[in-house]
C-alpha cells in the first residue's frame, strides 16, 4: 500500500459520502482487496466497508487511521515513522526537506556561522537550513541549474568588485526545495545574483528574488551570437515556455530583461546555461538597474 492509497482511504473515512469516483487508485484497491461495491463509475463504501477499510491499513502498513491523520505524520523524520508504521518510506517528511547545497565560489572559502571552510572545486555543502544563521559573503549566487552549480570551476565568472566573494547556492529541484532556499535568503538580507537559463522561464525566476540585482550571463552581444546559433539555441524551450511566461516578462521593471525578452522574441529562442560550461565565455554581472549595452 502506498501513500496515495493512503491518503485516498483516509478521505473516504473521514467523509460522510458513501460513493467516491472509481478512478485508478480506488480501481486497484477494490481489485486488491474487495471492499466497497462498484456502481457503475463509482464505488459505494459503506460504514462497515470504511471501518474494514481502517483496519486494512493498520494491517498493511501498522498506521492506526483513528489515531494519527496522515497530515500530522507529515512532519514525522523517518526514524519517527518506524513508531507509527511498519515502513519509514511511507510517511514523513522527505529526507532533504529544509535543507541547502551551498558553496564559495572556486578557490574561496564558505564564511558561514563565523567559521571558514576549505571546500574542494567540484564539492559542496549540504546543510539543514536552521543549521546556517550567518554569512560573511558579500552577497548570494543563485544558481538554476545542478550541473552549473556542481561545474562553476569551469566557468569564467567576472563578477566585479563589488560582488567578489558571493555565498553561492543550488535553487533547488524534486530534492532540494527552491523554498527552502528562498526562505534562508530572505534571512540573509544580502544582494542577490542569478544564474538562470535563458528562456523565459530562466528570466522569470531570475527577476522572482526578493533583493535580486543582477543576472550572470555573456555580454548581450554573446548572448545574440547563442541565439543565431541552430546548434546552441533552443526553440522548444521558447514554445513550451511562452505562454507562462510572456505577462512576467512583458511587464517587467527591469530592463534588462526586457532586452532579452525582447532578443528571444526576436530569433524565438532560449539559451541553456550548461553552454556556460567548458565555453571559452566570460559570464558577467547584467544588472536590473539599466541595460548593459557591451
Amino acid at each position: 500500500m502506498n501513500k496515495q492509497q493512503l491518503r485516498v482511504i483516509e478521505r473516504a473515512v473521514n467523509s460522510t459520502d458513501e460513493l467516491f469516483p472509481l478512478n485508478q487508485t480506488w480501481a486497484r484497491l477494490y481489485n486488491e482487496y474487495n471492499i466497497g461495491r462498484p456502481q457503475g463509475k463509482k464505488l459505494k463504501l459503506s460504514r462497515s466497508d470504511k471501518k474494514e477499510l481502517v483496519t486494512l491499513v493498520k494491517l498493511k502498513t501498522g498506521f492506526d487511521l483513528d489515531q494519527l491523520t496522515v497530515k500530522d505524520a507529515s512532519d514525522f523524520h523517518r526514524e519517527d515513522v518506524l513508531s507509527i508504521a511498519i515502513d519509514e518510506k511511507l510517511l514523513g517528511q522527505s529526507v532533504k526537506k529544509n535543507r541547502l547545497a551551498i558553496k564559495p565560489l572556486p578557490g574561496g572559502r564558505l564564511k558561514i556561522n563565523h567559521q571558514e571552510y576549505q571546500l574542494p572545486p567540484q564539492g559542496y555543502l549540504d546543510i539543514a537550513s536552521e543549521n546556517l544563521s550567518d554569512s560573511a559573503h558579500t552577497c548570494v549566487l543563485v544558481i538554476e541549474n545542478f550541473r552549473c552549480f556542481d561545474a562553476l570551476d569551469k566557468m569564467k565568472l567576472n563578477l566585479g568588485a563589488q560582488y567578489h566573494d558571493p555565498l553561492v547556492f543550488y535553487r533547488g529541484d524534486n530534492i532540494y526545495s527552491e523554498k527552502t532556499v528562498r526562505l534562508l535568503i530572505a534571512q540573509l538580507e544580502l544582494p542577490v545574483l542569478v544564474m538562470s537559463d535563458i528562456d523565459p522561464r530562466g528570466l522569470v525566476i531570475a527577476q522572482s528574488f526578493p533583493r535580486a540585482e543582477g543576472l550572470i550571463a555573456p555580454r548581450l552581444s554573446e548572448l545574440e551570437h547563442f541565439l543565431e546559433d541552430p546548434g546552441k539555441a533552443n526553440p522548444q524551450l521558447y514554445a513550451k515556455q511562452l505562454a507562462g511566461c510572456q505577462h512576467a516578462l512583458s511587464t517587467s521593471p527591469h530592463p534588462i530583461i526586457l532586452n532579452l525578452w525582447q532578443k528571444m522574441k526576436q530569433y524565438q529562442s532560449g539559451i541553456v546555461q550548461e553552454h556556460w560550461i567548458n565555453e571559452e565565455t566570460e559570464l558577467w554581472v547584467h544588472p536590473f538597474g539599466f541595460v548593459n549595452s557591451a
